[in-house]
């Protein structure tokens, strides 16, 4: 088969390129990083296009791992010069903007795929890795595609308005606390913290250091493109200031109530009781 990553010279577009490379496929890289993506096509041995229609004519299967922000501009790009009944996926963080477009292509020649890898481009094996998809036209269909392009990873199937959805808490809000964590951080002597941080210390400057070696314009372009995430940023940060004031106050009673009823919705998850555990098994990874 052959493939072509669009945005094939990014971290994640990387991934995906090596990930075809190794069931066998032809690939072709097309991104706007020409000299990157080229020494990194030669280096693993896909070949390289410095223009995206024309990296997609011969293609069976396209799959668009661009910014949020452009992906929509690149798909209409294309559209015009894919090969009948070939696939076009794509994999933003974010379906609203892309689904229309999607839908439009289906009306051509072209069968429409809208995945979100939920994982990142580190993951060595798919082996309980999720994949979510969002169905656009044959949700079956699309279904069958992405297991035999991703075999051994689960597929989750989920409608676009309640992706984005929970992505604004599953994705934006975490970003969100460890981008500001990482900032506090950052005006501290870490060398000396490290020395004394426990295990919640140690796995949650982990979490904020991994988010801050991607790109700022990524992690913007998930936030600004997020419907939902200012209501749930306005209900955290009032929760945070009550919280504030309880313990400026030394409100002990206010503090331990809201502890307790947030401690007791939690308690509901069967993985609750296993969390400690986990988060041990975590930390004999590092």
């Amino acid at each position: 088969m052959n493939v072509t990553i669009i945005g094939g010279g990014g971290r994640m577009g990387r991934w995906l390129v090596r990930h075809f490379l190794s069931q066998g496929h032809n690939v072709r890289i097309s991104d706007v990083k020409t000299e990157e993506a080229m020494a990194f096509a030669e280096s693993v041995g896909a070949s390289f296009s410095g223009d995206n229609p024309e990296a997609v004519e011969d293609a069976d299967l396209t799959v668009v791992s661009t910014p949020i922000t452009v992906a929509p501009q690149v798909l209409r790009e294309i559209a015009p010069s894919m090969k009948e009944h070939s696939i076009v996926a794509e994999i933003c963080s974010l379906k609203s903007h892309v689904v229309p477009v999607l839908l439009e292509m289906a009306e051509t020649h072209v069968k429409p795929l809208s995945i979100h890898p939920l994982f990142g481009p580190g993951v060595k094996r798919l082996e309980e890795e999720k994949i979510a998809l969002i169905p656009v036209v044959d949700p079956s269909s699309e279904i069958g595609s992405v297991n035999r392009f991703f075999p051994s990873a689960e597929v989750v199937a989920v409608e676009a308005e309640e992706h984005d959805r929970a992505m604004a808490l599953t994705l934006s809000l975490p970003h969100f606390l460890n981008i500001l964590f990482a900032s506090v951080m950052s005006e501290e002597d870490l060398v000396f913290l490290k020395k004394l941080g426990g295990t919640t210390f140690t796995l949650q400057l982990a979490l904020s250091e991994s988010v801050m070696t991607e790109s700022p314009e990524l992690y913007a372009s998930i936030q600004m493109n997020d419907e939902y995430i200012v209501r749930y940023l306005e209900r955290f940060l009032s929760k945070a200031e009550n919280v504030r004031d309880w313990i400026a106050g030394k409100d002990a009673e206010s503090f331990t109530e809201f502890y307790r009823t947030a401690q007791a919705s939690l308690s509901k998850d069967e993985d609750f009781s296993k969390s400690y555990e986990r988060m041990y098994r975590a930390l004999e990874l590092f």
